[in-house]
This record gives C-alpha cells, sequence and structure tokens, in this order.
C-alpha cells in the first residue's frame, strides 16, 4: 500500500513540476502563481501548499528539477564549441538550441536573471553559477585571465543571440559567427603593458525634452531594473519620478503603454547614440582596443541600471505583445541603420552585413546578461577578446 503511494506522489510530483513550466513559460516568473499551476496540472491547490510554501519554492524547485541541467549542458556546449578544441558536435548543439530555444533553456535565462530579485531563487542560483564559472576557469581571480574572458565573452554572445531573438519570429544563421568567434579564441595573443581603459559612459537618459515626460521614462528604467516589468507599479514610477500618479495618466491610457513607450523611446535612443559614438572603430587604427573600451565603458557601474533593465525588457517580451511589437520596432530600425553604416565601409553581402549588425545588437545585450547572471567580479580586459577577434590581415587591409 504504501509502495502504490510513493508511486502516486512521484507521479504527483511530476505533474505538478511540468506544469509549473509550462505556466513559468506562458506568464513568466512575476505572474506565476499557484492558482495557474494547480489548475494546469489539474490538481487542487492544497496538493501544491503540502509541497511548496510558496510560488517561488516552486521556481526553485523548477530550476532544480528542470532547468539546471539543460542550462549549464548548453553553456559547456559554448565552451567547448568556442574555447576547448572546436567539438563539433557541441556546436551543432549550441546552433539547434540557437535556432529553437526549448522551453528550458527559455526559462533558464529568465530564472537566472530573476534570481537576483528572488532570495528562494538566489539561495541556489547563484552558487551554483559561481560553482560553475569556478569550474571553466571563469572565476575573478583565474590565472588564465584571457580564457576568463573568452568565457564570459562567448556565454554572451550566444544568450545574446537568444534573448535578442524573442520580441520577432526571425532566425539569424549564426554559424560563420560563432566560428570566426572560435577561430579568434585560438589566434596567439600578447597582453600588453599597458593598463587596459574603458570609455566613461554616463548613465543612459530619457532626451525627448518634456521634462516630466523624461522623469517618467527614467524612472520606468530605474525602478524596473529592481523589481522587474511586472511588480513597477505606478505609484511606484510616480514616486520615484517626484510626480504624481495623475501624471502618468495624463499622458498614458494605462501604465503598461508607458513601461511600452519607456523601453521604446530608451533603446531608439540609445541605438541611435551607439552608432553615432561608435562610428569611429570603423576607421580606427587599432579596431581591437577601440572596442575594448567601449564595451569596458558599457559595462561599467553607471550603466547598470540600464543593463538590467535592456535584460528585463527582452524577458518581458516573452509575455508582453505590446511590448515585444515595440522591441521588434525598435531592433529592426536599429539594424536597418546599423546595416547602413556598414555598408559605407564594406563590400560584403547583404546578408552577411546583415549578420554583422545583429551580432553588433546581440553581444552586449548577452553580456549585460553575463554581467547580471555570472557575475564574474573584477575588472575584465577586453582587448583579449577584440584585439584577436578585429586583427586587420593583409588580405583584409
Amino acid at each position: 500500500m504504501s509502495r502504490r503511494r510513493s508511486a502516486a506522489s512521484i507521479e504527483t510530483d511530476e505533474r505538478l513540476l511540468e506544469a509549473a513550466l509550462d505556466e513559468l513559460a506562458t506568464v513568466g516568473i512575476d505572474r506565476l502563481g499557484m492558482i495557474g499551476v494547480a489548475r494546469r496540472a489539474g490538481l487542487t491547490t492544497g496538493a501544491l501548499y503540502g509541497r511548496y510554501e510558496n510560488v517561488h519554492e516552486v521556481a526553485a524547485d523548477i530550476w532544480r528539477s528542470r532547468v539546471r541541467g539543460p542550462m549549464f549542458a548548453l553553456l559547456d556546449d559554448v565552451v567547448a564549441a568556442l574555447i576547448d578544441g572546436g567539438d563539433a558536435k557541441a556546436l551543432i548543439r549550441v546552433l539547434e538550441v540557437l535556432q529553437e530555444p526549448p522551453r528550458e533553456i527559455a526559462a533558464g535565462l529568465e530564472l537566472m536573471v530573476c534570481a537576483r530579485r528572488v532570495d528562494e531563487l538566489e539561495e541556489i542560483v547563484a552558487p551554483e553559477t559561481d560553482a560553475w564559472m569556478r569550474g571553466r576557469g571563469a572565476a575573478a581571480r583565474a590565472r588564465d585571465q584571457r580564457r576568463r574572458a573568452q568565457v564570459l565573452f562567448a556565454v554572451g554572445s550566444v544568450t545574446g543571440m537568444l534573448l535578442h531573438a524573442i520580441p520577432g519570429t526571425r532566425r539569424t544563421d549564426w554559424e560563420p559567427a560563432l566560428s570566426t568567434l572560435a577561430q579568434s579564441f585560438a589566434r596567439p595573443y600578447e597582453t600588453p603593458s599597458s593598463r587596459f581603459t574603458a570609455v566613461r559612459f554616463g548613465p543612459v537618459r530619457s532626451t525627448l525634452g518634456d521634462p516630466h515626460q523624461d522623469a517618467l521614462i527614467d524612472a520606468v528604467a530605474a525602478i524596473t531594473a529592481r523589481v522587474g516589468f511586472e511588480r513597477a507599479t505606478a505609484s511606484r514610477i510616480a514616486r520615484r519620478a517626484n510626480l504624481t500618479s495623475g501624471a502618468i495618466y495624463a499622458r498614458y491610457h494605462t501604465k503598461d503603454e508607458l513601461l511600452t513607450d519607456a523601453v521604446e523611446v530608451l533603446l531608439a535612443q540609445r541605438f541611435a547614440n551607439d552608432l553615432a559614438d561608435n562610428a569611429y572603430l570603423i576607421d580606427a587604427t587599432d579596431p581591437g582596443t577601440a572596442a575594448a573600451s567601449v564595451i569596458g565603458g558599457y559595462l561599467g557601474r553607471p550603466r547598470r541600471d540600464w543593463r538590467i533593465f535592456r535584460v528585463e525588457a527582452q524577458l518581458a517580451a516573452r509575455y508582453r505583445p505590446e511590448l515585444a511589437a515595440a522591441l521588434d520596432r525598435v531592433q529592426e530600425a536599429g539594424i536597418r541603420a546599423n546595416v547602413d553604416a556598414l555598408r559605407a565601409g564594406s563590400h560584403a553581402p547583404a546578408d552577411v552585413l546583415e549578420r554583422m549588425a545583429r551580432l553588433n545588437h546581440a553581444m552586449p545585450l548577452g553580456l549585460a546578461f553575463v554581467d547580471i547572471a555570472l557575475p564574474a567580479g573584477g575588472s575584465v580586459d577586453w582587448r583579449s577578446i577584440f584585439v584577436p577577434l578585429l586583427r586587420r590581415t593583409p588580405a583584409s587591409g
């Protein structure tokens, strides 16, 4: 009798976990609820509360039982394919994930990002990601600092590709970009004697010219970076902007309309500014060092809130159609502008230029993810990545 009960209990556990993963994939962690999970599993909430104290404990169990294995397997494949000898089978698996991301990987990206604001997740995700980093030679005090930078950049590139694809339906063939990256990692590199210096960037601010609207948009970015889109309430946004909630509804019909507008305004502004700021990289005498300095500045402390807001927006687009549409519009406009800029200095085919432009958008997004989810601590000398990657050869001029 007890054996049958044990088997039934195990079966119920599995039903609940499958239902919880499906619910997470449908509504996201901030809308995940005990009632929704129980309904999806065809069970009572009592069956759920008999196993978990709250929904965040459910999320922690999703990580342990469904997500952790596939997520770390993907990261291991990234390292094996791009850094440790160019494992062809590992590269194929990475490309398959990029073309059709499994729900476990989509959930893994969200849980790793949101762990910083969910205690039950942070308690297990943070030590496990730290252990993974140490095991791959990417800890802050790793002996081989070039390898450390390679692990961070490789993971950032692939996660950026995954995040970049969320708002739209387009799929990019990333094989040429990943192969180029792997080749650059294998090139010889001598650490310069000079100290690495990052460009000094300030925080990202709205510059529409309407003081109240600018304050509201900046408040959205700041609050969302702390609590996510779902918990960024109108009253909290207004308080941060030093305005009343009425100031929001005088301009927007709903809070969600403000959130979407903030994403569209700040991203469009940032993409345009980045394109102008980085134009000199095309003609720089040492493009690798110049690009490394720009990335170092992007990853600096003044832009941390902006980076978190950027990643939170991509993740929230999975569950918010209006936000996804806005992100898709602004991303595609930014990519078209990037292609035009690249075309001015290159005779490469159109598909190559588009892939380069998409990588230019995906890579900083992925490095923002790494900064949030796999914080290595300490500074990174990005010259060890970009100098070999952008090294000019006699054939290329």
